[in-house]
């Protein structure tokens, strides 16, 4: 299937769902399901007040630091345990059980320990997006060829060397993979933690489902869509700069 085919068939894809969704909401009404026309109306009110960019600009600004927080550790964690047997026997146990554990069930105690500060919601957005960063970097680290470490020590590279020019190479489409999905839970933990919290943008969430129609919420919806899937977008096209075998691995 072409490029052009696959574009066709998406934006298909996508005009049936609108009409689908057009004809339910008209059927249901805005109180229960509003439909994207009148989801339009709402969104545009909200471009015009300015409120649901700024918190969403601050929200993700916020979430940002422990995102990359969870890179910072995950990365060489998920490195270390897949090339070292020792590290992996220790720190295996710890992430299988903090990896299947919903981040949700630990905001009672992170408010406890954290308040509901900035503190707490950047720990949640690291220990959501950790462990998936930790376990696609391991499973990478793993599959390394034996002939790549093979070939550099033919050739006399020190441990460093085979590092920084063979390993990490090897490793970049899944480091990237790594960042890609646990930049999707990360999103999604920012938004979960600060409607519990109910500040931010996903207090604006909570907020809009109070209202008597579903127009401002379901828009307030379908603009974190939009940015999780242009923030996603965007790792993708950096993975493919810094490395042009990053799509070839991943495909």
């Amino acid at each position: 299937m072409t490029a052009r085919q696959r574009l066709l068939l998406g934006l298909l894809g996508i005009l049936v769902a609108l009409a689908v969704w057009e004809a339910v909401g008209l059927y249901f009404g805005p109180a229960l399901f509003a439909a994207p026309s009148v989801m339009a109306r709402d969104f545009v009110d909200l471009l015009e007040e300015g409120v649901m960019l700024r918190e969403l600009v601050t929200s993700l600004r916020q979430m940002s630091l422990g995102f990359l927080l969870a890179c910072a550790v995950g990365m060489p964690l998920g490195i270390a345990m897949g090339r070292s047997p020792v590290a992996d026997a220790i720190f295996h146990p710890w992430v299988s059980m903090f990896v299947v554990t919903s981040t949700a069930a630990l905001v009672p105690l992170l408010i406890l320990i954290l308040g509901t500060g900035f503190a707490f919601r950047a720990t949640i957005v690291f220990l959501a997006a950790v462990w998936y960063i930790v376990l696609t970097t391991y499973n990478g680290a793993r599959g390394i060829d034996r002939a790549l470490i093979n070939v550099a020590g033919s050739f006399c590279a020190s441990r460093t060397q085979t590092f920084w020019k063979v390993l990490l190479p090897a490793l970049f489409p899944y480091l990237i993979t790594g960042a890609r999905i646990g930049l999707v839970h990360a999103i999604r933990a920012m938004v979960m933690a600060e409607m519990f919290v109910i500040v931010g943008y996903g207090g604006l969430i909570h907020r809009s489902g109070l209202d008597i129609e579903t127009g401002s919420l379901l828009s307030l919806l379908f603009t974190i869509m939009l940015a999780s899937i242009a923030a996603n977008g965007l790792l993708r096209y950096v993975g493919r700069r810094l490395a042009p075998w990053y799509e070839a691995r991943t495909t």
